[in-house]
């Protein structure tokens, strides 16, 4: 049944109907929207970036491209080289940061395209009122539309400040991600890394 079968009711019903259905169109979505906003950035782990530059930059001075093709294509070893071993520690904690700001631009994403689907429900809403107010003879009645619809616009407004707050976040961690993806693919073997790898040195070096 289209959206404005339904306006009748609501304006010959008591406002806190009204506000019921504005409250379940956008109530869980700025929820979600204030948590993730009051959650701090991610940033770029320097030390970590650091690090792992530090290490590919000594491999590549401590090592011929022969030996270093022979690893990254089949992962022979010329030598045993402890900076191997501390680049795979380094690289699957880089994996795991990585996985989790992965994780975060799903999660904004999501938010924002359910504040996108409400603010749509919302002008579907306003224009059903706004389609009606026309016909209405009563002034009561037409009063009580017109403040409707200003309840409405100022609600879109709002979720249109959220939806900007999490589209510059988003666009921020995009960003990061992208430094964490290309210094990723710089380490020889980077395919080969699990998230879990530097736990379980970790573990084996405190026993």
């Amino acid at each position: 049944m289209a959206i404005e079968s339904y306006i009748d009711n609501i304006l010959h019903s008591p406002v806190y109907v009204f506000e019921e259905i504005i409250t379940k169109i956008i109530d869980k979505n700025i929820s979600f929207a204030q948590i993730e906003l009051k959650r701090c950035p991610i940033e770029v782990d320097t030390i970590l970036f650091e690090s792992i530059k530090s290490i590919l930059k000594d491999l590549k001075e401590e090592e011929g491209v022969f030996s270093r093709f022979l690893y990254a294509t089949f992962g022979i070893e010329i030598r045993k080289n402890k900076r191997r071993e501390q680049l795979i520690y380094l690289g699957s904690e880089l994996k795991t940061q990585h996985i989790k700001i992965k994780a975060n631009l799903r999660s904004i994403k999501r938010y924002k395209d359910n504040l996108s689907h409400s603010i749509k429900e919302l002008e579907r809403l306003k224009e059903a009122f706004l389609n009606k107010n026309m016909f209405f003879e009563n002034n009561k009645v037409k009063n009580k539309s017109k403040f409707f619809m200003k309840e409405i616009e100022s609600k879109i407004s709002i979720l249109e400040e959220y939806h900007l707050s999490l589209l510059m976040k988003y666009n921020d961690l995009v960003e990061v991600e992208k430094l964490y993806q290309e210094l990723f693919i710089q380490i020889p073997r980077y395919h080969e890394l699990r998230e879990d790898t530097h736990l379980l040195l970790l573990s084996h070096a405190r026993r």
